[in-house]
């Protein structure tokens, strides 16, 4: 995986709480516009309303015009005539309607303007109290906001928790992690069960299915390798015996060398079929049988003997008699074999040394290495084989070192590469990454 992928929990809580306060936000913005457009609406209603009122008052008594409201004020003016009128009212025009006017910067009046026959009726309307109940109207739709917000934070992870439960359930039991969340249900159970919504059931069958294909898969391989692990010693064991005899007969030089070579192809089929036999079963990790190491080396440099002689490679063993460790010989065998071949074949080198030191085996050879300057010094196995074909050897070469890279995998042993265009290149192979700790190293 590549970088650390976003919780899709966490994204949905989140996304809950962002759509819960664009909704509160639009809703209390709704609710005051329309709260401020009907409170605008109602004062120029009461203004006219008054006004109305008021001329009526003044036709019977000009005494009784003025309204009882302290909010509301009369100003009555001849045709013509401003002077009796506050300076705030002299720039409207003398026509009937309704007016709002600030003259100071926190005071807000509305005036209905009317006319009865040569006189004009000013009805200034001071909404000082309707702007404090719009404000308090704000403030409680402020605080509401704040507050299905904060329900919302508090809710929305239990929430995408709830909404998410199905895909936790079937990510747990796919990691093999029921029974730390807390899952009931045996080995095997059908992930379908564990899914409550159609979506993740459709999810659920696919792995179900994936899941079954899979097993019947392993198990063809399993019948298959443990059948050819069988089947083929028997045949190897005769082919061996019979060239065996053959070399302790009467034979010339050239038939003892080609029953020699007949001999090591054997012996590497025998040494590769019980090795990725193996690792094919998944074994080779749990292999701790004793390894005589000094032992080990020599047969296989024993084996690549004459190939190396004919390329003009000398083979340097520093591996001590009493060196030992623990794991899988067979696999140890394909990967001793691999690393050697690859140096004799493609490294161009006059001498390759295995040495043993502290838990690791080291391959070095005095060949052309890689080119320092198309990568790190250290390199993972997949990087060298690729940094090998850049430098032009062949294709066996990335081959040879990709079954190294299984087979090492597999026995959890941690390869590295070292290699610099001056001086060569050094495997390094950590037998103790596999917990195959060396007694008497």
């Amino acid at each position: 995986m590549s970088g650390r992928r976003p919780s899709l929990r966490r994204h949905l809580a989140s996304t809950f709480t962002v759509l819960a306060l664009v909704v509160a936000i639009a809703q209390a913005a709704l609710v005051y516009v329309t709260g401020d457009q009907a409170e605008e609406a109602m004062i120029n209603d009461l203004a006219a309303e008054q006004l109305r009122l008021s001329i009526a008052q003044y036709r019977r008594d000009p005494a009784l015009a003025q309204p009882n409201t302290p909010s509301l004020r009369l100003y009555v003016v001849g045709d013509g005539d401003t002077a009796p009128l506050p300076a705030f009212l002299r720039g409207l025009p003398r026509a009937a309607g309704t007016h709002e006017i600030h003259p100071d910067e926190d005071i807000e009046y509305h005036v209905a303007v009317d006319r009865d026959g040569d006189r004009w009726f000013y009805l200034v309307y001071d909404v000082a109290e309707h702007e404090r109940r719009q404000r308090n109207v704000l403030a409680v739709l402020a605080i509401s906001v704040v507050a299905i917000v904060l329900v919302v934070l508090a809710t929305a992870d239990r929430v995408a928790r709830r909404l998410t439960a199905d895909l936790e359930r079937l990510s747990a039991a796919v990691h093999g992690e029921s029974e730390a969340r807390g899952i009931s249900g045996p080995p095997g159970t059908q992930f379908v069960g564990l899914a409550r919504h159609a979506e993740s059931a459709r999810l659920a069958e696919a792995l179900d299915e994936y899941r079954q294909r899979l097993a019947e898969a392993l198990a063809r391989e399993r019948a298959f390798s443990a059948a050819a692990s069988h089947e083929l010693r028997t045949p190897l064991m005769r082919a061996t015996s019979t060239i065996e005899l053959l070399q302790a007969s009467d034979a010339s030089p050239q038939q003892r060398e080609k029953l020699e070579r007949l001999h090591a192809s054997l012996t590497e089929i025998t040494m590769l079929t019980g090795g990725l036999l193996r690792v094919a079963r998944g074994t080779t990790r749990g292999a701790f049988e004793s390894i005589d190491l000094g032992r080990l080396v020599g047969e296989v440099a024993e084996h690549l003997r004459n190939e190396a002689r004919a390329r003009g490679v000398e083979i340097e063993i520093g591996v001590t008699r009493d060196a030992v460790a623990q794991g899988d010989r067979s696999a140890l065998w394909i990967v001793l074999v691999n690393l050697l071949r690859n140096a004799i074949r493609h490294g161009g080198a006059t001498r390759v040394r295995v040495e043993w030191t502290d838990g690791r085996l080291r391959v070095r050879d005095d060949g052309r290495g890689f080119d320092a300057g198309r990568g790190p010094g250290l390199r993972s196995l997949a990087a060298a084989s690729s940094e090998a074909d850049t430098a032009g050897r062949d294709g066996s070469l990335g081959l040879g070192l990709s079954i190294v890279e299984r087979v090492c995998e597999a026995a959890g042993w941690r390869l590295t590469i070292d290699s610099d265009a001056a001086t060569g290149t050094r495997v390094e192979l950590d037998l103790r990454s596999g917990d195959a700790a060396a007694p008497g190293r």
